[in-house]
């Protein structure tokens, strides 16, 4: 069994090099080497793990973890949020080639938490703003602009939510 979530670096010892995504069963640790090979990791100690048999316990692996952060529909909005093809995340093709580490480790990440709903309402509400309302040719550069686009939303929000409203008639409103 497989599960994403944050591994906390300072909890478990690492190599070097290795990225970690989470967890298999009976807590070693799930990372992957550079070129994209799994292994269990425990006690600092990295023993190789057979590709094939991880990517068929990491397709139900991705669902749970994807399911949290959207449980309205998650495939869709991982693609989008990702900026992956919506077609790597089908059930067969996650269990015959996996997913990059780097997706891994932050799907994981993300939705660990009790707020893994509004992070992925925002994670793809981000993303959705980078990829269309920027013009910027770096992905890297089009998050700059959402984040822009956040900070602005929220100093709008703080505004209006900060205190009453009042209506032009003298009314206030909540």
């Amino acid at each position: 069994m497989i599960r994403l979530a944050h591994v906390d670096p300072d909890a478990f010892e690492i190599p070097d090099g290795m990225v970690a995504v989470g967890f298999l069963d009976a807590g070693a640790v799930l990372a992957y080497d550079a070129d994209r090979r799994p292994h269990r990791v425990e006690d600092g100690l990295a023993t190789p793990l057979d590709p094939a048999d991880v990517n068929t316990g990491l397709a139900q692996a991705v669902e749970e973890a994807a399911s949290r952060l959207w449980p309205e529909g998650w495939s869709y909005a991982m693609a989008e949020a990702f900026g992956i093809n919506r077609r790597s995340l089908q059930r067969d093709r996650l269990a015959r080639n996996g997913l990059h580490p780097a997706i891994l480790q932050e799907l994981g990440a993300l939705s660990c938490h009790d707020d893994a709903e509004g992070i992925g309402r925002l994670a793809h509400a981000l993303a959705w703003y980078a990829d269309r309302c920027s013009d910027r040719d770096h992905p890297a550069d089009r998050l700059d602009d959402a984040e822009q686009g956040a900070l602005n939303a929220l100093a709008g929000l703080r505004r209006v939510r900060g205190g009453r409203v009042t209506k032009p008639d003298g009314d206030t409103d909540k």
